[in-house]
C-alpha cells in the first residue's frame, strides 16, 4: 500500500475513533439519561441512550452475539477493502472512506465490548417522525459509505466519459 494510502486510512481511522470516544466521554458526564437537551428546537437534541441491539437496537439483548457479528463485519470489511486498494481497484481516496468506516466500527465494537452496550445522544428528526438515537461513530460509518458511494459514481462516469472519447476519436 502506498504512503498516501495509508495516511488516509489513517486520518479518517483516527477522527473517527478520536471523535467517538471524546464524544461518548462528554455525553455521559454531561447528560442524563432519557433528558432531551435542544440543540436546534424539535429537529435536532442530545438525549442519552443505550443500545444493547446490533444497528438502530435490532437484535437487543441477544448476548455475545451483538459483540461478535460486528467483529466479524469489521474483519471482513478490512479483509475486502485492503484487498481492493492494493489491487487498485478503489481509488486512493477509498481509503479515507475506509477510514472513516471502520474508525466509526471499531469505536462501537470497544464500546460494547466495555460495558456490554453504545452509548448514543444524538437525536434528529422532526415530532414522532425521528430517527434512531446514533453517535458519532454510527456517522463516521454513514459518511465513509456515502464518500465511497460518490467517489464510485464519479469514477464511473470518469470510465463512461473515456469511453466516449475513444469511441468519438475511434469513429473519425
Amino acid at each position: 500500500m502506498e504512503r498516501k494510502t495509508f495516511l488516509l486510512l489513517a486520518m479518517g481511522f483516527i477522527i473517527a475513533i478520536t471523535a467517538d470516544t471524546s464524544s461518548k466521554a462528554w455525553a455521559e458526564s454531561a447528560l442524563q439519561p432519557g433528558q432531551p437537551v435542544s440543540v436546534l428546537g424539535d429537529f435536532f437534541q442530545l438525549i442519552l441512550g443505550y443500545n444493547t441491539g446490533v444497528a438502530f437496537g435490532m437484535l437487543a439483548n441477544v448476548g455475545i452475539v451483538s459483540t461478535i457479528l460486528p467483529a466479524i463485519v469489521i474483519v471482513g470489511l478490512s479483509i475486502w477493502f485492503f484487498r481492493a486498494l492494493r489491487a487498485r481497484e478503489l481509488p486512493q481516496a477509498s481509503a479515507l472512506a475506509l477510514g472513516f468506516i471502520l474508525g466509526g466500527a471499531l469505536g462501537n465494537f470497544l464500546d460494547r465490548v466495555a460495558d456490554g452496550r453504545v452509548t448514543d445522544f444524538l437525536d434528529v428528526g422532526i415530532g414522532a417522525l425521528r430517527l434512531p438515537t446514533f453517535n458519532v461513530a454510527d456517522s463516521s460509518v454513514v459518511v465513509g459509505v456515502a464518500l465511497l458511494l460518490a467517489l464510485n459514481l464519479t469514477d464511473k462516469r470518469a470510465d463512461r466519459g473515456a469511453t466516449h472519447q475513444t469511441a468519438g476519436a475511434n469513429a473519425e
